[in-house]
């Protein structure tokens, strides 16, 4: 009995587990490139230029700037004031509003033809839940070559975000975006 407890615990540990909402992390890579030759960095400051952009506080970039400086800096050496590092770093904070695929207005339907139509109210069709919005949050980080300028290595970390996030929590998960992105640099071949 004591062993069907055990297993009923580990079982609903499981579960809640992958109820989280992990950041998905995607990265991409120049083939050909010796990663093994790296040794000094700079992470170069973002521009808030675009509307998306715009919307993230500077307080908040500033933080994601010291984390990977912060990360980085266990394997690296952050290039001295004036000397050319071996790689650049850049990132990017882009917070879009997204539609839940799950949810639907249920005041459309389709007639004879494929010929789509609105019922005028919900009695033919049920109470509608609506549709579901929310914010998708995405972290891009790039690495450039120093001696040629070109991109070398891409990370981007994807996470949906509560519309209720202080601006410190979004920093809690920003934190734990750029640390997942930058233990997968250097690719492994």
């Amino acid at each position: 009995m004591k062993q069907l407890g055990v297993l009923l615990v580990a079982l609903s540990a499981l579960f809640f587990a992958g109820c989280t909402t992990q950041p998905r992390v995607e990265t991409d890579h120049q083939a050909d490139f010796d990663f093994s030759s790296l040794k000094t960095f700079d992470v170069a400051e973002t521009k808030q230029d675009t509307k998306d952009s715009i919307l993230v506080s500077p307080f908040t970039l500033s933080h994601i700037h010291s984390a990977l400086e912060g990360e980085l800096g266990k394997r690296y050496q952050n290039a001295a004031t004036g000397a050319k590092p071996d790689f650049i770093v850049s990132y990017h904070v882009v917070i879009e509003e997204k539609i839940d695929p799950r949810s639907y207005d249920d005041l459309y339907g389709f007639g004879y033809y494929g010929r789509p139509y609105r019922y005028p109210s919900p009695f033919f069709h049920g109470p509608g839940t609506g549709l579901r919005v929310y914010n998708q949050g995405s972290l891009i980080i790039d690495i450039v070559d120093a001696k040629t300028e070109k991109p070398i290595w891409r990370g981007v970390s994807e996470k949906r975000l509560s519309r209720s996030m202080a601006p410190q929590q979004q920093r809690q998960v920003l934190s734990r975006a750029v640390t997942e992105v930058i233990a997968q640099f250097p690719p492994v071949n």
